[in-house]
């Protein structure tokens, strides 16, 4: 019984020390001046594929000192993912994943005062059981001093388990509704993703296990309990 007990609690111990899920912040601190087409993979973070979307030059590593062509966005000074020419970022990962936040900004493709806001970032989900979610941001206008500026945005469905996510960028009307086709000037930047990933299943597994195993040493325990009661009556 001691050594049934002994390795009910040494399974259970190591199942439940294992964190039930794993937090990450995908960032592109790594990766300055990097210059991407669409299909190319982004090795940001080693638990998760991050793909860039589009045809062409699609993506870039830009921060606040390097980024001369475009009018990019300031409140950011460390390196950030520049979505470019209506391209997107997908991240994806096999054993499912939830969002709770990111930080993001339009990126104009000239310098010119814009009174109002003209972009939205959507966020495209896949589930692991195949089902999709669409959900839309707007990102901020220009501040006071005419600069594009990041935002933390909060992912407020954050139970939802995704297989895969997408981050683009869209050009709006002024009611705020997507313009379907923005001739290559819907560009974003994109950076501190905060996702959690879900437990592996040989993980589930072994606090599964461990649980299972301190459940039948308690039920041998109280039944041989109950046997000697018995006998003593």
């Amino acid at each position: 019984m001691k050594k049934s007990l002994k390795m009910a609690l040494l399974t259970a111990a190591i199942g439940l020390a294992m964190p039930a899920a794993q937090a990450s912040l995908i960032n592109f601190d790594t990766l300055k001046g990097d210059v991407f087409e669409g299909g190319d993979l982004i090795h940001a973070d080693p638990q998760f594929s991050l793909k860039v979307l589009g045809d062409g030059l699609a993506g870039a590593i830009a921060t606040s000192s390097s980024c001369a062509v475009l009018d990019c966005p300031a409140g950011n000074n460390t390196p950030y993912y520049l979505g470019l020419n209506d391209g997107g970022l997908s991240i994806s990962s096999q054993y499912g994943f939830k969002l709770s936040s990111f930080s993001s900004s339009f990126a104009a493709p000239l310098s010119a005062g814009i009174p109002f806001t003209v972009a939205n970032l959507i966020v495209y989900g896949k589930g692991l059981g195949g089902e999709t979610f669409s959900d839309s941001f707007t990102l901020p206008g220009q501040n006071a001093s005419g600069k594009w500026s990041f935002s933390d945005f909060k992912y407020t469905a954050n139970n939802r388990v995704f297989k895969e996510i997408s981050f683009a960028a869209c050009l709006t009307t002024t009611t705020g509704e997507c313009v379907p086709f923005s001739n290559n000037q819907a560009q974003f930047g994109l950076d501190n993703i905060n996702v959690t990933a879900v437990p592996e299943p040989a993980e589930w597994l072994l606090m599964a296990l461990g649980l299972a195993s301190i459940s039948m040493v308690v039920r041998r325990k109280h039944k041989a309990q109950n046997n000697s009661a018995g006998i003593a009556s």
